[in-house]
């Protein structure tokens, strides 16, 4: 709750344009202190507003908003900048800057834009007609610029996912990837929370094949930079309808690495069950569940513009438990999943799997963790990109920090065969805004360049 505020009339040390400048702060007992600087500042009593205009300045922490006019209803902490500038960058020339028609500031830590430009420097990297940005604790990564990078499938790419509608309950993203060798592939996706927060857990999930053996599946799953509930170190339960439409989406399967797949579409229902903080000050939970449920329906076409389109019934649900704690850094964690799919081919496709894996928390983020998998598969299916390459594999992965370095490895190493199928490299360098990297995926001869953006 706002304790109050504190508004601070100054004449502030005034340049060419200017004859005074005026200031006002707001103080919470659980967040940053807000500054508001502008030409006039006006506080109303009832209801509740500071209103400011003519260069306005409004300050939290790193992110920087710069508006011509700013209404504040400081009791619910929500807010309207018009012609707006957004970053976390406080250098004369910015790294990076987020300008808009108007910005809107929602009570759950959300920026809603109009009529985005996102540049970086001087140059501008794209236009969207609406953006959500969401500036509260959160686990993922925030790379609102366009990734680049070339692979030997689709030659050079220009890539990422865009947020246009993100409230408590909705979640509307744009995915895309522009190709020299494979044209346009993405689409978009969407979801409703029928109960609990959409933006805690992404509505849409493209599945190939099983969770459990996904590139990506150790790093969220088990080191985040910041714990998101640190109070209650459980998440509410998720219930969430989502959709997708996707199309040539490429789907870099072991067997078959020239895979593309269209969703016409995809819709579904996913409950997500209440979750332990996996990270909280480098400490794992002693115990706790996660679980989750999925069932879908879609029309799905694999490769060949001219194949027809075939329809997949799919519910899968899986869970992972802490077996033991040794210490407040190293923990061992097993996960089982199961999987039922039937096809309008009349074909079915079941898959019981499990997962053991252990992991050692360092002092600044670093970690290492090894996670063998087993599948056991029955059936068939008319897809390559749904169904299991690797019976039996082996995963490591790793992240070592080093001052301003961040160094990360994955390996994927197939039992069965006796060989390494996969393996990523990347290596990251904070500087004052952004953090660019550079990152190299083996099985399909890939490189791109990320920029995280820096400060929320």
């Amino acid at each position: 709750m706002r304790i109050w505020l504190v508004l601070i009339l100054l004449t502030l040390p005034c340049v060419s344009w200017c004859e005074s400048r005026q200031q006002i702060t707001l103080e919470d007992q659980n967040q940053e202190p807000i500054i508001i600087e502008a030409n006039t500042i006006e506080l109303i009593e009832t209801p509740p507003v500071v209103r400011a205009q003519g260069d306005v300045l409004f300050r939290q922490g790193q992110k920087l908003l710069l508006a011509e006019e700013f209404v504040y209803d400081y009791n619910n902490e929500t807010g309207v900048l018009q012609n707006a500038t957004f970053t976390t960058c406080d250098r004369e020339d910015m790294d990076y800057r987020v300008t808009a028609s108007q910005i809107r500031l929602t009570s759950d830590q959300r920026l809603k834009a109009r009529r985005v430009r996102i540049y970086l420097g001087k140059l501008r990297v794209i236009s969207l007609p609406s953006l959500a940005i969401n500036v509260g604790p959160r686990t993922e990564r925030n790379t609102l610029l366009p990734i680049p990078g070339y692979n030997n499938r689709d030659g050079f790419f220009l890539a990422n996912s865009y947020s246009l509608v993100g409230t408590q309950n909705t979640d509307v993203d744009l995915r895309l990837k522009l190709t020299t060798g494979s044209g346009i592939q993405g689409g978009v996706t969407a979801g409703f929370a029928l109960q609990g927060d959409s933006q805690l857990v992404p509505p849409y999930v493209p599945d190939y094949g099983s969770e459990l053996n996904k590139d990506d599946v150790l790093r969220p799953r088990v080191i985040g930079d910041e714990c998101v509930f640190p109070e209650s170190r459980h998440s509410p339960s998720i219930l969430s309808v989502f959709g997708a439409v996707l199309v040539r989406e490429r789907a870099f399967d072991i067997d078959e690495p020239d895979i593309q797949v269209t969703r016409l579409p995809e819709i579904g229902l996913r409950y997500v069950s209440p979750q332990v903080c996996v990270l909280d000050d480098f400490e794992f939970p002693s115990v706790g569940v996660q679980s989750e449920v999925r069932a879908s329906w879609g029309r799905f076409k694999q490769n060949n513009p001219d194949t027809r389109y075939i329809s997949r019934f799919d519910v899968r649900g899986h869970a992972s438990t802490t077996l033991a704690a040794f210490g407040d850094n190293t923990a061992l964690r097993a996960t089982g999943l199961a999987r039922y799919s039937y096809y309008d081919s009349e074909e079915s496709y079941k898959v019981l799997a499990g997962a053991l894996d252990a992991t050692r928390i360092y002092p600044g983020g670093s970690f290492a963790s090894l996670r063998l998998i087993l599948h056991e598969t029955s059936g068939s299916t008319p897809f390559e990109f749904d169904d299991i390459d690797i019976r039996k594999e082996l995963q490591t992965a790793g992240r070592y920090v080093r001052g301003r370095n961040t160094y990360e490895i994955l390996l994927k190493y197939d039992l069965d065969e006796g060989s390494l199928r996969d393996w990523e490299f990347s290596v990251a360098r904070r500087l004052h805004c952004l953090e660019p990297s550079i990152t190299w995926r083996n099985r399909f001869s890939q490189i791109s360049i990320g920029l995280r953006v820096l400060g929320f």
